[in-house]
């Protein structure tokens, strides 16, 4: 499959995102992602600002010329790196809905899709487990790009590993959900996207690009989602 397979993949899901059938299922994570980035938005903007007076402490007089230089990019950095995470973060809280979303976008598109259990309890059960799990296979990753950050003329390129890391982050996010309704393990989404990994990140580029705008996430994920489900199913 091409880059374009998943480009067009994350496009469709945007229109299916807004058809009148799934705006239902929508709402939910609208919701969650809502009250989550605004949280993270206070508190991300407090960390900012402390690290920019910490930043001027330790700056000699002679330079404070810098602050008036640095705090802009500082800021900067800030909302990129906010805007994947508060974008991580919304969709760990939104996943007991997020399932459900996957399924109805597969229903829309195709005529059929897989069951979905509507008991919110267990949803919420399994999505927590099921996240444990993404977690501990991104984790380590993401101490292995921090490392390649630090190593000296590497680290020129780290913001090229950041983004095309980002995008198979959040391809491999977003494609799970379809096999997560099919009862398969997490393993089975990382083999078919390792397959295929071009089209993964046709998917997961231009959501980790719209992530880094602040609350562009409350659209970027539902849309994600669905073109996650789409792409499943032309892969699998």
């Amino acid at each position: 499959m091409s880059l374009g397979t998943g480009l067009s993949c994350f496009r469709r899901g945007v229109g299916l995102a807004r058809s009148r059938p799934l705006r239902r299922f929508v709402w939910g994570p609208l919701a969650v992602s809502f009250v989550a980035i605004s949280i993270l938005l206070v508190s991300g903007h407090a960390l900012l600002e402390e690290a920019r007076e910490w930043f001027v402490a330790l700056t000699p007089d002679w330079l404070d010329w810098l602050d008036d230089v640095l705090a802009p990019l500082l800021y900067l950095l800030g909302i990129i790196a906010a805007g994947w995470l508060y974008g991580f973060v919304a969709v760990l809280l939104a996943s007991p809905f997020l399932g459900a979303l996957s399924a109805r976008a597969e229903r829309e598109e195709f005529g059929a899709g897989p069951d979905f259990d509507e008991n919110m309890g267990r949803a919420i059960v399994r999505a927590a487990a099921r996240e444990g799990r993404k977690l501990a296979y991104h984790l380590p990753r993401l101490i292995a790009m921090f490392v390649l950050t630090l190593i000296p003329v590497v680290n020129v390129a780290a913001p090229v590993f950041w983004f095309a890391f980002g995008a198979w982050m959040l391809a491999v996010q977003f494609v799970d959900f379809a096999a997560e309704n099919r009862g398969l393990d997490f393993r089975d989404t990382v083999a078919l996207l390792r397959a295929n990994r071009v089209a993964a990140f046709g998917l997961g580029a231009p959501a980790a690009l719209l992530l880094a705008v602040p609350f562009a996430a409350l659209v970027v994920i539902p849309a994600a989602v669905c073109g996650g489900a789409v792409l499943w199913r032309r892969l699998a």
